[in-house]
């Protein structure tokens, strides 16, 4: 989104909001791989075998590339080309662009108000 024109009391806010959702994410992302992880290392160490931290390094690189995705403090590449996809950053712009969009569109808004459009 355009943030030339924004006040910069809403785009604290907006970047606050952000910050907050990436932030449930991590811990969303935290709490499945704390599990996970234990359970690759125990089926690791009773199968043993020279290659017996496979399933443990597969649960590294998965939380390497979500780590990616959440891009948690927007330090990080996008994964990959298609910006859909490529992190959690593009998904929350285009839901904020539906959301203004419809903002927009709404005929409730109050009179007055800045809805983004150009003059």
């Amino acid at each position: 989104m355009e943030t030339a024109n924004r006040n910069p009391r809403i785009e604290l806010i907006r970047e606050t909001a952000v910050l907050q959702i990436k932030l449930l994410v991590d811990g969303v992302r935290d709490a499945i791989l704390i599990p996970l992880s234990l359970v690759a290392a125990l089926i690791g160490v009773l199968r043993g075998g020279a290659d017996c931290d496979r399933e443990f390094r597969r649960v590294i690189k998965l939380g390497r590339r979500s780590e990616r995705w959440i891009n948690l403090f927007g330090h990080k590449r996008p994964l990959g080309n298609d910006l859909a996809k490529g992190s959690m950053d593009s998904i929350l712009e285009q839901v904020e662009s539906a959301v203004m969009e419809q903002y927009k569109r709404s005929p409730k808004a109050p009179d007055g108000v800045d809805r983004g459009e150009q003059g």
